[in-house]
């Protein structure tokens, strides 16, 4: 798996879409990521979860047209606020939790200044946490080349790839904000609760 060339698949796919149909991608593609993240917080008694949940929460409500980015700045803190070091720890589980956290900023400040990059870097590194997560649990030999066909060939991979190609697709379509659309996407994305490993915080 080429994260590089998956940035720049991703980056040509999306270099027409408004300022508010990017930070809905990314908003939606970090969505899936969310229960990573908020098991990792219970398992590992670290930080906010409730904060964090809060910083997502509100970009919904900014790609349905409901607020301003104006008060994003106090989100980015608060994020920071809650991102783990990854050498405080000594579980995976940080991993996909700081791969969450950089999407999400990703997509908070897209919403405060529109960016294809930062849009192309939340769909991703949504894919590269996969490819973390099938090294770690049931690919630890392989190397190189091995590793990267093993891991575009999972089904985990490939399913994440279809829900990004589905998402894409949809904010594509739809031509301006409305909460009807926002709220279908965000069921789409939040999956039952069910991120982009499979779990789940049930």
């Amino acid at each position: 798996m080429n994260t590089r060339t998956l940035y720049a698949q991703y980056s040509r796919q999306i270099e027409l879409l408004a300022p508010w149909q990017l930070a809905t991608l990314a908003t939606a593609v970090t969505e899936r990521a969310w229960p990573n993240f908020a098991l990792f917080s219970e398992l590992a008694e670290f930080g906010h979860a409730a904060d964090v949940r809060h910083c997502l929460n509100m970009l919904w409500d900014y790609t349905a047209g409901l607020q301003s980015a104006k008060n994003f700045e106090r989100l980015l803190e608060r994020l920071d606020e809650n991102t783990p070091a990854p050498e405080d720890f000594d579980m995976f589980g940080v991993e996909p939790a700081l791969d969450f956290s950089a999407g999400l900023n990703c997509a908070i400040n897209c919403a405060m200044k529109a960016s294809i990059d930062e849009t192309a870097s939340a769909l991703t590194v949504s894919l590269s946490t996969i490819g973390k997560f099938i090294k770690y649990t049931e690919a630890q030999e392989l190397r190189g080349t091995e590793l990267a066909q093993y891991t575009e060939e999972h089904e985990l991979f490939e399913v994440q790839r279809r829900f990004i190609s589905e998402l894409i697709s949809m904010v594509c379509q739809q031509k301006q904000p409305s909460k009807e659309f926002t709220k279908e996407l965000r069921l789409l994305s939040a999956n039952d609760g069910v991120s982009q490993l499979g779990i789940s915080l049930d």
